[in-house]
């Protein structure tokens, strides 16, 4: 009996899984992770790590755009792309200013 409330449990929580994956972005931004509701239920992009983002890379995930912008969160595109552009920076100038 123990061994079939435990397949049980297995299921219902491998289920919940399932379910928060086909219909949640989980993003990781500077300031965190947050959870964005997906337009369509599918299980691509269910994590999504935007940190070193750039233009090019926002174009590629226009679902996981038209996410953010639906729940307001467009300060994660922002962050992500004045990281991008700081990172650019001190690639091309790594020690300025210098005192």
């Amino acid at each position: 009996m123990p061994r079939l409330i435990s397949f049980l449990m297995g299921v219902v929580v491998g289920a919940l899984l399932c379910y928060g994956a086909t219909n949640f972005h989980v993003v990781r931004a500077q300031d965190g992770f947050h959870v964005v509701h997906k337009m369509h239920a599918r299980l691509a992009e269910a994590y999504v790590d935007v940190r070193q983002f750039g233009a090019a890379d926002w174009t590629a995930h226009p679902d996981l755009v038209a996410a953010i912008v639906q729940e307001k969160k467009q300060h994660l595109m922002q962050e992500a792309a004045a990281s991008a552009i700081q990172d650019g920076v001190n690639q091309v100038l790594p020690n300025w200013p210098q005192p």
